[in-house]
C-alpha cells in the first residue's frame, strides 16, 4: 500500500532565499504589502540566519513519498524509516485502510463540517466507545488534535486551583498549563521528593482542586514515570493525576494499554489522553478518557472542542477499526516488541548508550550539542536512515539528541542494517559522549521488570 506524503530535506539556502525574494519583491508588489509586513519579512530572514549561524537549524523534511517501511525522496533515494510515530504501522493495514475507504463510500463526504457539539456523528460516538472499551473506562472524548487535548487544563483549572507538572513534559501540557489561571509548580523530571516538595509548598495556599500533570513514556528519552510512587503522593495531597500517555499506549503494557498496565494497575491515573498520531493509526486526532461526568463536563465548557472542526469521516473509521484490530490480533504488539527488544540489545550490544526502558519504542542516543545532532543526522539520511535530531526548543540547549522510533515497518535485517550504519556514521563523526553509565535505569515498580543494560540477552 502506497501513501503520498513527502519528505525530502529542504536546504537552508532554499528557506532564506525564498525570504529574501519575498522581502525583495517588485515593486508593484511591494505597494500592495504593507511597512509593517515587510519589515517583518526582513527580521524573520535576519533571524534564520543568526539561527544557522548558532548551528542549531537543522533540515526539514517535505516532499516524498511515504511507502512501507520507507521514506522515498523526489531524488529517489530510499531512507529506512526510523522516524515514524506510527509504532504499530496499521496505517496500512488492509481492515484500517479499508474500513476508510468504505465510510467514505457510506457517508458521501469527507469532513464532518462542524465542531464536535454541534455535528457529532454516530461515526464519532461509536469511535469514541470503542476506545472507552479498549480502556474500560466510563467515557471518551475525541479532539482533531491531541494538542488540542492536552490543552483541557484551560478549562479544567482555575484560580483557586494548583497544577503541580514535570519538567519534562509535552509541549501542548505545558501550553494548557501556563495559559490556566491555576497556581503552577514545575517538578524536577520523576523526581517524587522533588514532586511533594512542591506539593507542600503548594498546598499553603489551601487550592480547591490539585493537578499532577505528567506524561506516562517521555517522549524525549522513553523513560517512564514512576507511577506507583505519583499515586501515593496524589492520594497524600488529595490531588488528581492528569497522564498523557501517547508513547506507552498500543506499545507498553501486556495488551498495550499503556502505563498503567505496564505498572499492573488500572484507572491509577484520573484523566488520560492520547495521540492518534502515534501507535493506533498514524492519522491526525487525540482524545482523553476518564468519568462520565467528567467528559460531559468537558463537551459543554471545554472551548479547544467546541471551536474546532471534529474528526474527518475516514479518520473515524480508520481509528476505529484500529482499535479493533489491536484488540483481535495481538501478534502486532508482539512483533513491535520483539522489534524493540532486538534493536536496544543489538544497540548496546554495539557500544551506544541509551536511554529509557526496555519497552519503549523510543530509542533515544544524547549528542550534547545541536550542531553534531545535525551533523549526524545529515549522515544517516545521507546513507538511507530516517532519523530524528531533537534540538533546541524540543530540548534545552546543550542536550541535542538522536531519537529513532522502532516500528513494525522495519525487520531484523533492517535493524541490523541500521546500526551498522549508524556505527560508522560515529566513527566518521568522531564518537559519541558517554551518558550516565549504559543507560538510564528508568524502570519502577515492578523489580522482576528488566532494567536496559549491557547483561540482556540479544536475540530475546
Amino acid at each position: 500500500m502506497e501513501y503520498d506524503r513527502q519528505a525530502v530535506p529542504l536546504s537552508f539556502e532554499h528557506i532564506l532565499s525564498t525570504l529574501y525574494a519575498r522581502s525583495a519583491v517588485t515593486n508593484a508588489t511591494n505597494a500592495a504589502i504593507s511597512k509593517p509586513l515587510q519589515k517583518f519579512n526582513e527580521s524573520v530572514a535576519k533571524r534564520f540566519q543568526e539561527h544557522k549561524n548558532s548551528g542549531r537549524y537543522h533540515e526539514t523534511f517535505d516532499h516524498a513519498r511515504l511507502k512501507g517501511k520507507e521514506l522515498i525522496r523526489k531524488d529517489g533515494k530510499r531512507c529506512l524509516n526510523f522516524m515514524t510515530n506510527a509504532y504499530l504501522m496499521l496505517s496500512a493495514h488492509p481492515r484500517v485502510v479499508n474500513a476508510a475507504k468504505m465510510a467514505l463510500d457510506e457517508y458521501k463526504c469527507i469532513g464532518s463540517s462542524g465542531s464536535g457539539k454541534l455535528l457529532g456523528l454516530d461515526i464519532h460516538r461509536d469511535t469514541e466507545q470503542i476506545i472507552a472499551k479498549f480502556h474500560n473506562a466510563e467515557e471518551c472524548m475525541l479532539f482533531s488534535s491531541l494538542f488540542l487535548g492536552n490543552a483541557i487544563l484551560i478549562t479544567l483549572a482555575t484560580e483557586k486551583d494548583l497544577i503541580v507538572s514535570d519538567s519534562d513534559n509535552h509541549a501542548s501540557l505545558i501550553y494548557g498549563m501556563r495559559l490556566s489561571r491555576a497556581t503552577r509548580k514545575i517538578y524536577k523530571t520523576r523526581d517524587m521528593e522533588d514532586l511533594e516538595l512542591k506539593l507542600k509548598e503548594g498546598q499553603q495556599r489551601h487550592p480547591e482542586h490539585t493537578f499532577i500533570v505528567t506524561d506516562g513514556v517521555f517522549s524525549m528519552d522513553g523513560g517512564i514515570v514512576d507511577l506507583i510512587a505519583l499515586r501515593k503522593l496524589a492520594d497524600k495531597y488529595n490531588a488528581m493525576i492528569v497522564m498523557d500517555d501517547c508513547h506507552a499506549i498500543g506499545i507498553v503494557g501486556q495488551t498495550g494499554r499503556g502505563t498503567d498496565e505496564y505498572f499492573g494497575v488500572e484507572n491509577y491515573s484520573d484523566v488520560v489522553s492520547n495521540s492518534i498520531g502515534k501507535a493506533v493509526t498514524g492519522v491526525n486526532g487525540g482524545y482523553i478518557f476518564g468519568s462520565s461526568d467528567f467528559i460531559t463536563y468537558m463537551r459543554h465548557f471545554n472551548r479547544q472542542y467546541i471551536m474546532s472542526t471534529y474528526n474527518s469521516i475516514s479518520d473515524c473509521a480508520s481509528i476505529r477499526e484500529a482499535f479493533k484490530v489491536m484488540m483481535e490480533e495481538p501478534e502486532h504488539l508482539e512483533k513491535l516488541q520483539q522489534n524493540i527488544r532486538y534493536c536496544k540489545n543489538s544497540l548496546l550490544a554495539a557500544g551506544f548508550d541509551i536511554t529509557g526502558i526496555e519497552e519503549s519504542g523510543l530509542t533515544t542516543v544524547i549528542v550534547g550539542s545541536e550542531n553534531t545532532a545535525n551533523k549526524f543526522q545529515h549522515e544517516l539520511t545521507e546513507r538511507g536512515v530516517a532519523c530524528m535530531a531533537c534540538c533546541f526548543p524540543i530540548v534545552k540547549p546543550g542536550q541535542a539528541r538522536l531519537r529513532f522510533s522502532i516500528n513494525n515497518g522495519v525487520s531484523k535485517q533492517d535493524i541490523d542494517q541500521f546500526i551498522s550504519i549508524f556505527d560508522d556514521v560515529r566513527k566518521k563523526l568522531g564518537g559519541l559522549p558517554e551518558v550516565r553509565g549504559n543507560a538510564l535505569p528508568m524502570t519502577y515498580g515492578d523489580p522482576s521488570k528488566k532494567l536496559i543494560s549491557k547483561v540482556l540477552t540479544l536475540n530475546k
